[in-house]
């Protein structure tokens, strides 16, 4: 079962979208200042201390408006963010102490474009490659190291369709839709560097990319609401893999659902289940928006905003997802749970939620 305490840190004064621990570090990352904080954790009362505050827009730091992402390479030798409000990829050199150093910035121009809203990244597992999707450009923008470990900019996989167009109009533009990429919002990769899988709100829809062995990204397939099936994916905002690839997992922000899905060998997709607020005892499950996993791929847990709560389900042997659990402000003794945006699920045991101007830990 879930407890509860919080932590409350002000070094950002905003909303708080980002936490992820590596070693003893936790990463911060916020959303409305433009800011990058790392604080050590120490075995004491005060679970977390200052390292390093990183700023947008100040000494020569470009790139954190919005914040909205980090990843750490493999190596532990960059840092990369992507960035909504400055449409940017910004990357951080690293040091042994993990004092970060800003290195450069990628930023829709002439020669690079797709970063238009980008909301999301993530690394191959060599950190060889970055993967970032994009709201308003409505695209998969693709990176890469060259021989001296720089990350260049290779192209963007789009459709191409104006966002005024986008979110005016929705249903003129579905059979335009066809990469499933409109109002791109979350991306996962399987750990063998397979596929990708986009979570996108504008398609609802989660989109499947195969990934060859030299590197390139090529349309698999779309799967979406139609007539005949509703999956529960309207306003698709998170998607995640378990650690063994073998299910793929939807948030479903619009229908308060959480769609999984079978993977085969093949990297086949087939639906499995779909959990639904209200049904088979599912309660609190109002507006999705964040998923982790267990390290064992046990239990998955859900950051829900209109629920202001934290939604846990179990897996039975025949890998169905059965209610658990759930914590939300209504509980007594329970505060701080509005407006949660992610959830992450560390290896040392603990749920970590960021809700507005807080830490939460569970």
């Amino acid at each position: 079962m879930l407890s509860q305490f919080w932590y409350w840190k002000n070094d950002c004064l905003a909303s708080l979208f980002l936490i992820k621990k590596y070693g003893l570090l936790i990463l911060i990352v916020s959303v409305l200042s433009g800011c990058v904080s790392t604080h050590r954790l120490y075995l004491t009362q005060e679970l977390m201390r200052e390292k390093q505050v990183i700023e947008d827009n100040k000494l020569g730091v470009d790139g954190l408006g919005g914040a909205r992402v980090v990843e750490l390479t493999p190596d532990g030798r960059q840092l990369l963010v992507t960035s909504a409000d400055d449409n940017a990829l910004a990357i951080f050199n690293v040091d042994s102490d993990f004092k970060l150093t800003f290195n450069k910035v990628f930023i829709n121009n002439s020669k690079i474009d797709g970063l238009n809203g980008a909301t999301s990244l993530i690394l191959s597992s060599d950190g060889r490659r970055a993967y970032v999707v994009s709201f308003y450009d409505s695209a998969l923008v693709i990176f890469e190291q060259d021989k001296q470990g720089i990350y260049q900019f290779i192209h963007a996989i789009r459709d191409g369709l104006p966002y005024e167009q986008v979110f005016s109009d929705k249903e003129s533009v579905k059979e335009k839709d066809k990469l499933g990429l409109l109002g791109a919002y979350d991306i996962a990769i399987t750990s063998d560097n397979s596929q990708l899988f986009i979570a996108s709100v504008a398609s609802n829809a989660v989109s499947i990319f195969d990934m060859t062995e030299n590197g390139n990204v090529l349309f698999n397939q779309l799967i979406r609401d139609s007539d005949n099936t509703v999956y529960g994916l309207a306003g698709a905002v998170n998607v995640t893999i378990t650690s063994n690839n073998s299910q793929v997992i939807v948030a479903g922000f619009n229908e308060n659902a959480i769609t999984i899905f079978n993977r085969d060998e093949n990297g086949a997709l087939e639906h499995s289940q779909t959990l639904i607020n209200g049904k088979d005892g599912v309660k609190n499950m109002v507006s999705p928006q964040g998923l982790a996993m267990s390290p064992d791929d046990n239990y998955l847990y859900a950051a829900c905003s209109g629920g202001n709560a934290i939604v846990v389900f179990a897996k039975n042997d025949q890998g169905k997802y059965l209610y658990m659990q759930s914590i939300s402000n209504s509980d007594n003794n329970v505060t701080g749970l509005g407006v949660q945006g992610m959830l992450q699920l560390l290896l040392m045991g603990s749920v970590y939620l960021w809700p507005q101007s807080q830490i939460m830990q569970s």
